[in-house]
C-alpha cells in the first residue's frame, strides 16, 4: 500500500526597499505598497493552510530585510531572515503573527530574490531529503528582483528540476506578469518545466476558496438495475455540497483561567436530565422510566423502542430502474436534494460502454431515466430522475441524478390571472432584459467573451468575511468586527462595476422613464373591511384612530355615557371573591398565631380553561363536570371559547360545518344541563345575525334542525323564551331583543337582557 505524501511549502516574500513603492490606492484613500500586497497574499495562504489544511508544512522567508537570520548566512546570504526558528512545521497562530509583525527593510541595498530562493531552497532540501513530500515554493516579488540571464537563477532552476520542486513566482507590479523576467524564464522551460509566473489576482483568486479540499471519491458504489439480466456497475459522486459556518466550541471559563503548565483540559460535556414537570421534589426520571411518543392533537401517543423497531422500514441498497419518461416532464421545480452525478464505475470496460449506449440512447430519445434510490440499507428509499449528459471529447458521459418529491412534498400555488400585456411592454421590458445579460462581460461598455456571476468563480461573501475576521481575532484577542470590503459587498448588492456601466449606456434616461410609464407602481391601500368581515388591525392603528375621535369629540357628556349593568354585576362577583379571599388569608393568618393545627389551606388560583380545536365536545364537557367536582366556575368562559370555536370553523369553510354543527349540539346540551340559557340564546342570535357568508350558510344548516333552537322556559327555568318564541326564531319571524339581522354587529346593546341573574340572585330565588 502506497502511504499518502505530505505537502511542504516555503514563502518567500520580497519586502525590500523596491516592494515599499505605492501600487494601488485603497477605498479610504489611503496608498497600498507592493508590500502590503505581498504580506496579505501571504497571510491569506497561512490562514487558509491554518483552517482547512492544517498538516500542511509551511515555511517562511523574508528578503529584503536590514537583519540576516538563516542557515547560510555565512556564505554571504544576507538581508534573508527565516522565520519560525528557520524550520517547516504545521502553521499555527504564531506563524500568522509572524507576517503581522514585519521586519525593517535594508537601508542601501536592493533585494536579491536569488539568494533568497537559495535560502529557500536549502530549507526544503534538509526538511524533505529522502521522505515523500510534494514540496513547493511560492515566491512574491517585483520584476525587479532578479534577472532572466544571472547563471544562479539558472542553477537554482536545474536544482528545482532535480528535488521535483515546483517554483510558482506571483509577480507584484502594475505591468501585466507576462512582461517580467521570470514569465520570459517560464515561457522558456514550456508547461513540463518547474516554473511558473503569474499576477497577484490569480493567487488570491485560489485562496479565496474556504472550503477544505475534497478528494473525488464515489460516496455510493453499486450497480444500476435496468433489468433482471442487466446490472451495471456505476458510482454515485457529489456534485453540490452546501457549506456551512464551522460549529463554536464550548470550553469551560474555569479551567481556561488556569494556567496552561498546570492545566489538563477545559472542554466541557454536556450532560441531559429528565424530571417531571409537576414533580415538588423535582426527581430525576431514570432511562428505564421514559418512553417515546408523538404528539396527535393535544396527547401524546406512547411510542415504545419495540414499536420503532416494528415500524422501521427495511431494504437493501439499491439503484432500481422504474422506466423512462419525456425529458420535459422533469423540470428544477421539482429538485428536492442537493446535485449528484452518476458515471460508470472506474476501471470497468464493459460498464463503460454498457453505460455509454445508455446514455447515447436516452438523448437520441429525449428520455430521462425514473429509478428507484435507497444508499444505504434500511434507509428511506426516495425516487429519482437521471438526466443523461454527453460528455466532452476524451471524457466520459454521465447522468445528473434528480431526487424528485413524492405527492405530500408537493405544494400547489394558484395565481390569480394577469391582465394582458401589450406589445409596447413586452419590447420595453425585452430591453431591459437584454441589458441585464449575463452571458458574457463588459469592458468599455463593449460585451466580452465570458459570463460573469458564474458559479464556479462567486465566493461565499459571509464565509470570506468570517474567516477574515477569525484570523483577526487569533492574532489581537481584543479586534473588532470590521465593515466588510466593497468587493464582499459588490456580490451581493449589485451587479458588477462593468456591467453597471453598460447598463448606464443600453437603458438611457428616456428609456428608464418610458419604462416606468408604461408600468406605473400604485399603492395598494389594505381595505378596512369586507364581504369576509373587518381585516386585522394593529394596536398602532386603533390607537391612531382613539386619538383622532377623541381630538373631534372634545368634551364629553358623562351624563350620555351608557353603562353595560352586565360588566358592573360581574365587578360586584369580583369584589366579593376578592374580599372572601382576603378573609380566608385572614384567617389563615390569625391561626397560624393561635394554633398550627387551625392553619387554613392556601387558597389555589383558579385553573386556566381552554378549549382545543381537535376535540371541543369532549374539553367542553370535562370543564362543565369540574365546576360541579370542584366548585370553581369554569361554565362561563368554556362557554365562550365554545362560541368562538364554532364561530372559527364556520369560517374555515363548508367542510367544518359538520363539526360546527356537533359543537352547537354539545353546547346547547352543556347549558341546558347547566342553566345558562341566555348564553346560549345571545349566541343564536349572532349567529342568525350573518354577519359572514360563511356563518349565514351554517345558520341556514342550524336552522333546519328544531333541536338547535332557542332553549325555551320548559327547559330552563330562568329562560324567557317560551317554545312559540323558539319556533319562530327559526323560522325567522320572532321580533324579540337581538334578533335583528344587524343587532349585533351594528348597534352596541344598552345593556344585559333582565334575566341575565347573577349566582348570588338564583340562591335568594331558591331560599
Amino acid at each position: 500500500m502506497a502511504w499518502r505524501s505530505k505537502s511542504a511549502t516555503v514563502l518567500i516574500v520580497d519586502v525590500g526597499r523596491s516592494m515599499r513603492e505605492p501600487f494601488a490606492v485603497s477605498n479610504d484613500s489611503k496608498k497600498v505598497s507592493k508590500a502590503d500586497i505581498a504580506l496579505s497574499l501571504a497571510r491569506s495562504f497561512v490562514q487558509q493552510k491554518l483552517f482547512f489544511m492544517p498538516k500542511h508544512e509551511v515555511g517562511i522567508v523574508l528578503f529584503g530585510t536590514s537583519g540576516t537570520d538563516n542557515d547560510l548566512e555565512g556564505d554571504g546570504y544576507e538581508h534573508v531572515t527565516v522565520a519560525r526558528g528557520r524550520k517547516i512545521d504545521v502553521p499555527d497562530v504564531e506563524c500568522l503573527k509572524t507576517l503581522f509583525a514585519v521586519p525593517a527593510e535594508a537601508a542601501e541595498e536592493a533585494s536579491d530574490a536569488v539568494n533568497a530562493l537559495i535560502v529557500g531552497l536549502d530549507l526544503v532540501i534538509k526538511k524533505t531529503r529522502d521522505l515523500n513530500y510534494e514540496k513547493s515554493i511560492i515566491l512574491i516579488t517585483d520584476e525587479a528582483s532578479a534577472a532572466a540571464d544571472d547563471p544562479d537563477l539558472q542553477e537554482c532552476l536545474k536544482q528545482l528540476e532535480a528535488t521535483s520542486t515546483k517554483l510558482r513566482v506571483v509577480v507584484v507590479s502594475p505591468q501585466s506578469a507576462s512582461a517580467s523576467p521570470w514569465a520570459v524564464l517560464a515561457l522558456q522551460r514550456g508547461r513540463t518545466g518547474c516554473l511558473e509566473a503569474l499576477g497577484p489576482a490569480t493567487l488570491a483568486g485560489e485562496l479565496r476558496l474556504h472550503v477544505k479540499p475534497v478528494e473525488m471519491r464515489a460516496k455510493v458504489k453499486l450497480s444500476l438495475i435496468l433489468s433482471d439480466d442487466m446490472h451495471i456497475p456505476i458510482g454515485i459522486y457529489s456534485k453540490t455540497t452546501s457549506v456551512r459556518f464551522p460549529m463554536l466550541k464550548k470550553q469551560s471559563k474555569t479551567a481556561a483561567a488556569i494556567p496552561e503548565e498546570n492545566r489538563r483540559t477545559d472542554k466541557v460535556i454536556m450532560d441531559r436530565t429528565y424530571h417531571v414537570t409537576d414533580d415538588p421534589d423535582g426527581e430525576e426520571v431514570k432511562k428505564e422510566d421514559r418512553v417515546k411518543g408523538h404528539k396527535y392533537g393535544l396527547s401524546i401517543v406512547p411510542m415504545s423502542e419495540y414499536d420503532e423497531a416494528a415500524l422501521t422500514y427495511t431494504c437493501d441498497r439499491t439503484l432500481t430502474a422504474l422506466g423512462f419518461a419525456p425529458a420535459s416532464s422533469v423540470g428544477p421545480e421539482q429538485s428536492m436534494h442537493h446535485t449528484e452525478l452518476v458515471a460508470a464505475d472506474k476501471g470497468d470496460t464493459w460498464a463503460y460502454c454498457a453505460f455509454e449506449a445508455v446514455v447515447g440512447a436516452m438523448l437520441e430519445e429525449n428520455r430521462v431515466l425514473v429509478a428507484r434510490y435507497c444508499y444505504r440499507k434500511d434507509s428511506q428509499p426516495r425516487m429519482v430522475a437521471m438526466i443523461p449528459v454527453r460528455g466532452q471529447p476524451g471524457e466520459a458521459s454521465t447522468m445528473i441524478m434528480q431526487y424528485l418529491p413524492f405527492v405530500e412534498d408537493v405544494r400547489e400555488w394558484t395565481c390569480a390571472s394577469l391582465p394582458v400585456v401589450s406589445e409596447e411592454q413586452r419590447q420595453a421590458v425585452g430591453g431591459l432584459i437584454d441589458s441585464l445579460s449575463l452571458c458574457g462581460g463588459f469592458e468599455g461598455g463593449q460585451p466580452t467573451s465570458g459570463e460573469l456571476l458564474r458559479p464556479e468563480d462567486t465566493h461565499n461573501p459571509a464565509l470570506a468575511r468570517f474567516y477574515d475576521f477569525l484570523a483577526l481575532r487569533a492574532v489581537d484577542p481584543s479586534a473588532t468586527v470590521l465593515p466588510p470590503e466593497p468587493e464582499l459587498q459588490a456580490i451581493v448588492t449589485g451587479p458588477p462595476a462593468s456591467m453597471a456601466a453598460h447598463v448606464e449606456e443600453a437603458m438611457p434616461e428616456n428609456e428608464r422613464t418610458r419604462l416606468k410609464t408604461l408600468f406605473p407602481l400604485v399603492k395598494n391601500e389594505k381595505p378596512v373591511g369586507g364581504a369576509r368581515g373587518p381585516t386585522k388591525r394593529f394596536w398602532r392603528e386603533a390607537i391612531a384612530e382613539k386619538k383622532k375621535d377623541a381630538a373631534k369629540l372634545g368634551e364629553v357628556d358623562t351624563k350620555k355615557i351608557k353603562v353595560d349593568m352586565g360588566i358592573l354585576a360581574k365587578k360586584g362577583e369580583k369584589k366579593d371573591e376578592d374580599e372572601q379571599r382576603e378573609m380566608v388569608k385572614g384567617e389563615g393568618s390569625q391561626g397560624a398565631d393561635a394554633d398550627a393545627a387551625g392553619t387554613a389551606m392556601p387558597v389555589e388560583p383558579p385553573p386556566r380553561v381552554h378549549i382545543g380545536s381537535v376535540n371541543p365536545e369532549r374539553d367542553f364537557e370535562r370543564w362543565l363536570s369540574l365546576r360541579r367536582t370542584g366548585g370553581v366556575d369554569t361554565v362561563v368562559p368554556a362557554i365562550e371559547q365554545m362560541c368562538d370555536i364554532i364561530f372559527r370553523f364556520a369560517e374555515e369553510g363548508e367542510a367544518f360545518h359538520g363539526k360546527a354543527l356537533s359543537c352547537i349540539a354539545a353546547l346547547r346540551r352543556g347549558c341546558v344541563r347547566e342553566a345558562e340559557a341566555p348564553g346560549y340564546n345571545e349566541f343564536m342570535r349572532k349567529l342568525r345575525g350573518r354577519l359572514t357568508k360563511r356563518q349565514a350558510q351554517l345558520w341556514n344548516m342550524a336552522s333546519a334542525d328544531p333541536k338547535l333552537g332557542l332553549i325555551t322556559d320548559e327547559e330552563v327555568v330562568t329562560s324567557t323564551v317560551s317554545c312559540a318564541e323558539a319556533r319562530a326564531f327559526l323560522a325567522g319571524e320572532d321580533t324579540g331583543p337581538g334578533s335583528g339581522p344587524h343587532s349585533s354587529g351594528s348597534a352596541p346593546a344598552a345593556g344585559p337582557p333582565p334575566t341575565a341573574l347573577s349566582e348570588k340572585d338564583l340562591e335568594a330565588m331558591i331560599e
